[in-house]
């Protein structure tokens, strides 16, 4: 009887320790799981979602993200490279912003920059926050299927960034790549096309990595429910 007594309190013990084992797991998986993805390099982008037709026009939205710890975002400014002759340009406005539109002077007053710019303070950019400035204008140019548009973000200690660099090919990545946006064909849109990483500053989530953590969190909820089955039907046994 106590012999009885002593291999059921350890078969106990041992469901306990596999419980405890599947708990453990259980945890450890859903942290990988549910840890946040890799982080894009900070970069000033074109959103990637941005769907303009070659000759048509369109809305552009930049996104700008502030990369100083000790300095704020205060003003945006994008330079209309030469060959693309917008005849006007409008912006979206950005509460506790201003905007800002020149024009060359001349026949043509083509758009020639756009400036955003903090109207206090309070209002500029943060390490911890992304910023979002939107333009639509037109009508883009038909002899190219990218423009790059150089833009300075310039810093509440006076310091500038100039996102103007152009990558070399396609293995490569400036330093401060200018932002760049993806024409569809004339009188299409540009649903669909894939942009490359070297062209955007982005990279590119590990999903394999987070699909393997989720298939293990799955796995190891299965056998923590097939545990507790088991420990509930020993206890359910008589002794």
């Amino acid at each position: 009887m106590r012999r009885n007594q002593s291999h059921n309190r350890r078969h106990r013990l041992g469901r306990g320790a596999l419980m405890l084992a599947a708990i453990v797991a259980t945890l450890g998986f859903a942290q990988l799981a549910l840890a946040p993805l890799p982080r894009a390099d900070a970069h000033v982008t074109v959103d990637p979602g941005t769907q303009i037709a070659a000759g048509g026009y369109g809305v552009v939205r930049l996104l700008v993200p502030s990369e100083s710890d000790t300095a704020k975002t205060t003003a945006v400014s994008v330079t209309i490279p030469d060959g693309v002759d917008f005849t006007s340009a409008r912006t979206t406005p950005v509460p506790g912003w201003t905007a800002t539109v020149d024009h060359r002077s001349g026949a043509d007053g083509r758009v020639t920059r756009i400036t955003w710019t903090a109207t206090t303070p309070d209002n500029a950019l943060t390490s911890t926050e992304l910023g979002q400035f939107a333009f639509s204008a037109g009508p883009w140019p038909t002899n190219t299927n990218t423009v790059n548009l150089p833009t300075e973000q310039r810093y509440s200690d006076g310091s500038t960034v100039s996102w103007n660099e152009i990558a070399v090919d396609q293995s490569s990545e400036p330093e401060h790549p200018a932002p760049v946006v993806h024409l569809g064909a004339a009188g299409q849109d540009a649903h669909g096309q894939a942009l490359d990483h070297a062209e955007t500053g982005s990279e590119n989530p590990d999903w394999t990595s987070r699909w393997i953590a989720i298939a293990g969190l799955v796995v190891a909820v299965l056998a923590l429910v097939a545990l507790a089955f088991v420990y509930r039907s020993g206890r359910n046994r008589p002794e």
